[in-house]
């Protein structure tokens, strides 16, 4: 491994993530492996017995994570099919309670939501049950997005976010997709994410009205056209993925 070179790392890269797709749709080949000194145990059953550093957390998701991987990057289970292979060998009363928490399954928005959650909000969700037992914790949900996008059918998909934290809409890409009358909404979306951004990085805390995440309560900020918080949105599907895993 000393001698490859990058050119070939990235290539057995996809050539694993190209085999594991076949193998068992959704189970990414790559990812840490623990175990050994360097990652004890699970990251997130390190968090959830107070064994990882107790340090101030924000943890989230976008609304519409899947929709991303229904053009590119097709990994994730967003249609009937992929979802009934990802479910194969999941006991039957696990495999209803998931496909139960999505009442229009398997229509095209459900399976796509499904997909996401897969994917992205469960592991949200436990990271911050886990962690936040022992250190504060702040969970959000990112709904914004400019009509160009929701147009585009992607909404407010994987990674979108990254357009308010980095004053992406202040540049002249950005002033392309807020072309229908999005862009003073674009930028007060992008002014809270960093004044949130900032406040967490000086003290630990993203505003004395944002309230840490916790089991009575599971606050959510949602960042949207008016931002505000949410109390456990999504409960259904939050308990529907509690144990599920596909790793070996």
């Amino acid at each position: 491994m000393l001698r490859a070179s990058a050119a070939q790392f990235v290539e057995t890269q996809h050539r694993l993530i190209d085999q594991g797709m076949e193998n068992r749709l959704g189970a990414f080949p790559i990812g840490p492996v623990f175990g050994d000194d360097v990652l004890p145990v699970d990251p997130v059953e390190a968090m959830r017995t107070g064994r990882a550093h107790r340090v101030p957390l924000i943890v989230g998701t976008n609304a519409e994570e899947g929709r991303l991987f229904t053009r590119f990057l097709r990994m994730l289970p967003t249609n009937e099919s992929m979802i009934e292979e990802l479910l194969a060998d999941t006991e039957p009363a696990a495999r209803e309670r998931i496909t139960a928490a999505y009442p229009d399954y398997p229509a095209p928005s459900a399976c796509i939501q499904l997909g996401g959650d897969f994917a992205f909000s469960s592991a949200a969700w436990q990271i911050a049950e886990a962690h936040g037992a022992h250190a504060p914790t702040y969970l959000y949900r990112y709904d914004y997005a400019p009509r160009t996008l929701r147009w585009s059918g992607l909404g407010a998909t994987h990674a979108t976010e990254l357009l308010a934290v980095f004053d992406v809409y202040r540049t002249r890409f950005g002033a392309l997709l807020t072309a229908a009358a999005d862009r003073r909404a674009a930028l007060r979306v992008s002014n809270h994410v960093q004044r949130r951004w900032r406040a967490f990085s000086r003290t630990g805390s993203p505003g004395d009205d944002w309230p840490a995440y916790s089991p009575d309560e599971r606050a959510v900020m949602v960042f949207d056209r008016k931002s505000r918080i949410e109390f456990d949105p999504h409960p259904h599907r939050r308990m529907a993925w509690d144990g599920f895993s596909l790793a070996r």
